[in-house]
């Protein structure tokens, strides 16, 4: 019995040795990781104050921080700003080409709402909209309570005014960059609006009919938007006199502004009536399922 305790107590101090070099060679490698990239950092902003700023070998190992502080940091704000940014207006676009390509999009949501949001669980709510298409799909299209369909009507008007603005922009600076001039008058005004209403309602139109490849038509849309947004920054930063703008130009003038107002009213209900149309069938449907 004494030498079997030994032979354990032996056994137990090897492993705990092993386990001791282990984690040491563990924190060596870090350390030199921490210390590589420190070096690299440091080196190149020498380098950079000796090339770029030409100063001194003196001067330049003295600046380095000050380089670093001033330079460096203060200097990516705005690229650090750009891309989050683009990051929030591609996440919103492609969360909505989601929505708007599943069937099941808003009785989902009205779940998330419910059963996450409003018990307080909001990382859960924001994790299961980040993997929206990865949500199993409920057992009815509608959503089961007035509010879930009074949001999601809403939510879909909101949405389709948004990309009427969105979409006539771009389709209007899609012609002009490709040397068509199109005229603006109060005619157009409901031309250009009914084209740009037409790209993210055909989504959902195949939505409707099951269509196989509906998310991948959808998944065109938040290139397209960043694309858009990209230009008009591009043109408002380099005061571009030769850019055009469809929304600036009917902004300025106040019969364009009203009559393409009154139209996208009417448009931007087009999208809630066929959801709602759909929605009433598939609860007639489901109540004869039921019977």
């Amino acid at each position: 019995m004494p030498s079997s305790k030994k032979k354990t107590r032996s056994g137990t101090a090897a492993k705990s040795e092993k386990i001791d070099l282990a984690s040491s060679a563990a924190r060596n490698a870090s350390s030199s990781r921490v210390t590589a990239i420190i070096g690299f950092v440091l080196a190149w902003t020498f380098a950079y104050n000796l090339l770029i700023k030409r100063q001194g070998i003196a001067r330049a190992f003295f600046q380095i921080l000050d380089t670093i502080s001033d330079d460096f940091v203060m200097g990516s704000l705005v690229a650090i700003f750009l891309g989050l940014a683009i990051v929030v207006v591609f996440s919103v676009t492609k969360l909505y080409g989601q929505i708007n390509a599943n069937i099941y999009s808003f009785a989902i949501l009205e779940n998330l709402l419910y059963d996450d949001l409003r018990s307080g669980n909001a990382y859960a709510f924001v994790s299961k909209l980040l993997h929206f298409r990865d949500q199993a799909a409920p057992k009815n299209v509608c959503p089961r309570r007035v509010g879930g369909i009074l949001f999601g009507m809403g939510f879909i008007y909101a949405m389709s005014w948004i990309y009427v603005i969105v979409f006539s922009e771009a389709l209007f600076f899609l012609s002009w960059s490709s040397g068509v001039n199109l005229p603006i008058t109060k005619e157009n005004m409901l031309l250009m609006p009914t084209l740009a209403l037409s790209i993210p309602f055909s989504a959902r139109v195949m939505a409707y009919l099951r269509y196989p490849y509906a998310q991948d038509y959808a998944d065109f849309m938040p290139a397209a938007v960043f694309g858009l947004l990209m230009v008009t920054a591009l043109g408002y930063l380099f005061e571009s006199g030769d850019q055009k703008f469809f929304l600036k130009t009917i902004y300025d003038d106040k019969l364009f502004l009203e009559s393409f107002l009154r139209n996208g009213l009417f448009l931007a209900f087009i999208p809630v009536f066929f959801e709602a149309c759909y929605w009433l069938l598939d609860s007639l449907r489901a109540e004869k399922k039921a019977a």
